[in-house]
């Protein structure tokens, strides 16, 4: 278990070394779905295209692509002399979607009298999830190492533009009892995940569980000094912790918004104290984009 432990540290520090709306424009020749992000007499427009983002802004009927060839700052060129009649600096501004977004909200502000900021809807995307497995629930006493059943329910929400590989999410799980091993827990959990590898429609990604709210009920059995079961007490509660346990998983794209997930969780945790049994902690699922 410790060497697990150091293979997944260090393989973890080599990784650290709602939507808007989209309109069709047809921009020299080329078909693009636009989503638009601020509304006003200078209005800004994003797509994204196997994780490379364009932008683009619209004053008038004239729509201009912003460009960053080579990190070569064109941008702030196209912004000046389209904000050339309002007194605004483009020195600071960034090829990022938040830096254009401040940019030319505060453009607006200055040209329109009841200009609103952020009036475009919001960019943060959403995906709901349900999944299956097997788990040997390493953190209880479980000297049969016997598997249980898991189900589960994840809601998970990220920005595509700003921080495509990182996310955060929300899960429930439940995890049942067996014949030999009366043990079941109900878990509600706050987590982050890093996609390490990122591709169009795959990734590879590390789960970090931050905070949990367990309910647990379990069926201890009392021996005497032959190994005898003499009573069995039975235990349950509610419990919070901060585990930091890691797993990893994968999304695999199915359609255009839904993905096959498959995960290893839980394979080992910084505050916890394993069994020493083998860690096996497997799940199956599929998530769909809101």
């Amino acid at each position: 278990m410790q060497q697990i432990k150091i293979i997944f540290t260090g393989f973890l520090l080599c990784m650290a070394i709602p939507l808007a709306a989209q309109e069709t424009f047809i921009i020299d020749k080329d078909t693009l779905e636009l989503r638009k992000e601020v509304k006003g007499t200078l209005s800004l427009y994003w797509t994204e295209e196997a994780h490379r983002y364009r932008y683009f802004v619209q004053k008038g009927d004239r729509m201009v692509e912003l460009r960053n060839t080579d990190g070569n700052q064109e941008y702030k060129e196209q912004l000046a002399k389209l904000t050339a009649d309002a007194d605004i600096k483009t020195r600071d501004v960034q090829f990022v979607l938040y830096s254009l977004k401040h940019f030319t909200n505060t453009y607006n502000s200055l040209i329109e009298d009841e200009y609103s900021f952020n009036e475009a809807t919001e960019n943060i995307q959403q995906r709901i999830g349900l999944f299956t497995g097997l788990t040997n629930n390493i953190y209880t006493e479980n000297p049969k190492n016997i598997l249980a059943p898991v189900v589960g329910l994840e809601y998970e929400f990220y920005d595509p533009n700003l921080a495509p590989r990182h996310s955060a999410f929300l899960q429930l799980r439940q995890s049942f009892k067996q014949d030999d091993y009366r043990y079941s827990s109900t878990a509600l959990s706050l987590n982050y995940r890093f996609k390490a590898l990122y591709f169009s429609n795959f990734d590879l990604h590390i789960d970090t569980r931050l905070a949990t709210l367990y309910y647990s009920e379990d069926s201890i059995s009392i021996t005497n000094d032959s190994g005898e079961v003499i009573a069995v007490k039975e235990e349950s509660g509610f419990s919070f912790t901060a585990p930091l346990s890691f797993g990893i998983g994968t999304d695999i794209q199915v359609t255009t918004n839904s993905y096959i997930t498959v995960g290893y969780n839980d394979i080992f945790a910084v505050v916890w104290e394993s069994n020493g049994n083998f860690p096996i902690d497997f799940t199956i699922g599929y998530k769909y984009n809101l």
